[in-house]
């Protein structure tokens, strides 16, 4: 998708959605659920002399394994703009080469967006595609908070983001009859991110502490955390 509403959509920036897709996402999923690599990853390995990655009796170990259910983490969606990618850009490089604004969605501080429809759509296409129960085991948002002398933070975005892909979920199950087997937000309380920073924040309850200062420790409930608790104990009936 291009950064205006003005520029449509073309066919090729859907093919490369597709085609980065089949290779960051896709290509796990048939080797965990169907017990062999995506044959277009296969192709692209042997037209570009990848193969020897591949060990022996590697494939063999895969046809050989079964899964009771799929996992993932789901936290937003890319468009992708076809333009900014060369004839030689490997597909797995797509996402991070290509990745455009979607006018159409806001987006974190840290420019992931929200969209909780497309978590809906991957719920859906996932159970209809595997046949296996469906657990989304990481879903949520990054803030930047502070509390001051220990003061609950209201957090409303949160439980907006948190709302809304509960409630995508539920229609998944519904409506679309996804199997669905529960439901896990990331995380319950902060902890530093993937790459060590305390700024972005997740959790429901609020850990007084900085990057390079630990404070005094303490655990203070967002008003996520009464908000989420009332959820739990409706079984996701309350969202208000």
């Amino acid at each position: 998708m291009k950064n205006s509403i003005l520029q449509p959509v073309t066919p090729q920036d859907v093919f490369a959605a597709r085609k980065a897709s089949e290779f960051i996402n896709q290509h796990f999923v048939d080797a965990f659920t169907k017990g062999h690599y995506s044959a277009e990853v296969l192709q692209y390995m042997q037209n570009h002399d990848l193969m020897s990655s591949i060990q022996p009796n590697d494939l063999a170990l895969i046809a050989s394994h079964h899964n009771d259910f799929l996992a993932f983490s789901y936290y937003y969606t890319v468009a992708l703009d076809h333009t900014k990618l060369t004839p030689n850009t490997p597909p797995n490089y797509y996402m991070r080469d290509a990745s455009v604004p979607n006018p159409y969605l806001e987006s974190s501080e840290w420019g992931w967006q929200i969209d909780a429809l497309g978590f809906r759509n991957v719920l859906t296409k996932l159970s209809n595609e595997t046949g296996l129960p469906i657990f989304p085991i990481e879903n949520g948002i990054g803030i930047r908070e502070e509390s001051l002398n220990h003061e609950m933070i209201q957090d409303d975005e949160r439980i907006a983001y948190h709302r809304d892909h509960i409630q995508a979920l539920k229609d998944a199950v519904d409506e679309d009859g996804a199997h669905v087997v529960g439901y896990l937000g990331w995380g319950l309380i902060d902890i530093p991110s993937s790459k060590g920073d305390m700024n972005k924040r997740y959790g429901v309850v609020y850990v007084n502490r900085t990057n390079h200062d630990l404070k005094d420790l303490a655990r203070i409930p967002k008003a996520s955390f009464y908000w989420l608790q009332k959820v739990i104990q409706s079984n996701g009936e309350q969202l208000d």
